[in-house]
C-alpha cells in the first residue's frame, strides 16, 4: 500500500535521480529522445517527457523514427510507481530490482530521502516503464 510517508520520503531530488538514471541507459532500448515538438506538448502539471519507440539512427548516421506513445510523466507519478513497487506483494518485477528498491528504502534518511546509489539503470527503468505505462513491457 502507497502510505503519504512513502509518497513524502522520495524527495524531488531523488526522482530527478530516478530519471537521470533511466535516462543514462536504463529506458533507452524503448524509448527515444523527445523531439522538440514532444517537449513543447508538456502539459502543465507534468515535468518529464519520455517517448516510446525506435529509431534506426545509430553509428552518427540519420534514420527513421518511429513513435508509439509519448508520456508525459509528473513528479507524483514517478513516486507512485516507486510506492507500488516498494509493496512487499508487488508483482511487477523480480526480486533483484525489488531488492534494490526495497534497500534504497531502508536506507532512506529524513534529509536526503531514500538512498538512489541503490537505483540501478534496470530499476530506473522499471519505476520509469510502470509509471508512463502502467506495466512492466519491456525487457
Amino acid at each position: 500500500m502507497i502510505t503519504e510517508k512513502t509518497l513524502e520520503a522520495l524527495t524531488d531530488e531523488n526522482v530527478q535521480d530516478i530519471v537521470d538514471i533511466g535516462a543514462q541507459g536504463g529506458i533507452t532500448y524503448w524509448a527515444i529522445e523527445p523531439s522538440d515538438k514532444e517537449f513543447a506538448g508538456l502539459p502543465e502539471g507534468k515535468t518529464y517527457t519520455f517517448v516510446e519507440g525506435e529509431h534506426d539512427t545509430w553509428m552518427g548516421r540519420e534514420g527513421s523514427r518511429e513513435v508509439e506513445a509519448v508520456h508525459y510523466l509528473s513528479k507524483g507519478e514517478i513516486r507512485a510507481a516507486y510506492g507500488r513497487l516498494l509493496d512487499l506483494n508487488q508483482e511487477f518485477v523480480n526480486r533483484e530490482y525489488h531488492d534494490y528498491i526495497v534497500q534504497s528504502w531502508i536506507d532512506r534518511d529524513d534529509k536526503g530521502g531514500v538512498d538512489t546509489a541503490h537505483i540501478d539503470a534496470g530499476t530506473a527503468d522499471v519505476i520509469i516503464q510502470l509509471a508512463a505505462l502502467g506495466e512492466i513491457r519491456y525487457g
